[in-house]
């Protein structure tokens, strides 16, 4: 095995997950072995957890590259276990010629120095006074970060330019499928898809613009967290709303064929965030990235983070705080139809992206 061939992801989630980190170092790790990278370890901190399928390739929706391996618990445990078993299997993988790819800034600040490089990515402003930051700043070889806010806040921070590297989420959906998509017309009255729970403000804006428009088709609401905490109290409140109840739905988590079929019967796809200090610059939209790339329309909040990720592909943006005005443009994408496809950089191109810059 060559200096260059090994590669190890390392993520402080379960595989599988409904946490957005463990689906992208997933999709991270999948694209670098389907790059060509003959030998790539993904590591995560505790077993199966609710709301995802029992197995890695239900959860991508298709076989594992032979590159790949999956180190996880084979069951779940909780802290501090989950962290000691996560620590433990990363040492068992330490390797001087291996490159370690991680997520988290105790992991960075652990393992700098004992890989050939140790490459880290930010999705939390990094912060010098908190000694594991700093730490993790001085160990890493290469800092990446989708946001050009926080690449910024990394140069601030004493890190040098040519450690920083913004690049952008990929498209983790099946090209084909979202080529078919967006040549197919849709069926009347289509429901609306809002894909996730993790952006609260965002769903928030979208039901009150169903409350207040009653001309609005279904919303669909995908997606799980752990224990189904706020899913319940999310159904709950529609049940208990006169102006909901019927009209959005909540259908559950969708990972691999599933997820393509669902987004198949939608009619456009929200991706809405709310705007404060760390949304407006330092947004990392794996959503919005997906929803590019996914042969929908595209509602998503005016920020100018999601116009960077976006790079000129055609969306309706919505201020983060008007339903009447989320109301329209959801009713103006629908009568326009579906845009002409333009393909989204896959994880498969970012990784070549990726490996091409840490390999400088």
């Amino acid at each position: 095995m060559t200096a260059e061939s090994a590669w190890v992801v390392a993520v402080r989630a379960a595989l599988p997950s409904p946490r957005p980190q463990g689906w992208q170092a997933f999709q991270q790790a999948v694209g670098l072995a389907e790059s060509g990278v003959p030998s790539v370890t993904l590591v995560g901190d505790a077993g199966l957890s609710e709301g995802v399928p029992d197995s890695m390739e239900a959860w991508l929706g298709r076989p594992l590259s032979e590159a790949l391996t999956v180190v996880r618990p084979s069951r779940r445990f909780r802290p501090p276990t989950a962290g000691f078993l996560f620590r433990r299997s990363l040492r068992r993988l330490r390797d001087p010629s291996s490159t370690l790819l991680c997520r988290d800034a105790r992991v960075a600040a652990a393992e700098g120095g004992r890989w050939r490089r140790v490459l880290l990515e930010w999705h939390v402003r990094p912060d010098p006074t908190n000694p594991t930051h700093a730490a993790a700043l001085a160990a890493a070889d290469l800092h990446i970060t989708v946001a050009a806010g926080l690449a910024e806040d990394l140069r601030q921070a004493g890190v040098e330019p040519a450690r920083v590297q913004v690049m952008p989420n990929a498209c983790g959906l099946d090209r084909g499928r979202a080529q078919e998509r967006a040549a197919a017309a849709n069926q009347p009255n289509p429901p609306v898809l809002a894909l996730g729970l993790h952006r609260r403000d965002g769903l928030e804006l979208a039901l009150e613009a169903w409350r207040r428009d009653p001309r609005l088709p279904a919303l669909w609401i995908a997606g799980e967290d752990q224990d189904h905490e706020r899913v319940g109290r999310w159904a709950a409140s529609v049940e208990r709303d006169p102006a909901l109840k019927g009209r959005v739905r909540l259908v559950g988590a969708h990972w691999g064929p599933a997820r393509e079929d669902l987004l198949d019967q939608a009619g456009a796809w929200l991706a809405l965030y709310p705007r404060d200090d760390h949304t407006e610059t330092r947004l990392c939209p794996l959503q919005a990235a997906d929803a590019a790339g996914s042969g929908l329309p595209l509602v998503t909040t005016d920020l100018p983070s999601i116009r960077q990720l976006l790079g000129g592909r055609a969306a309706r943006f919505v201020p983060p705080d008007d339903p009447d005005e989320l109301a329209s443009a959801v009713r103006s994408s629908l009568a326009e139809g579906r845009p002409p496809f333009v393909p989204r950089a896959s994880w498969a191109d970012r990784a070549r992206s990726l490996r091409r810059t840490a390999e400088a």
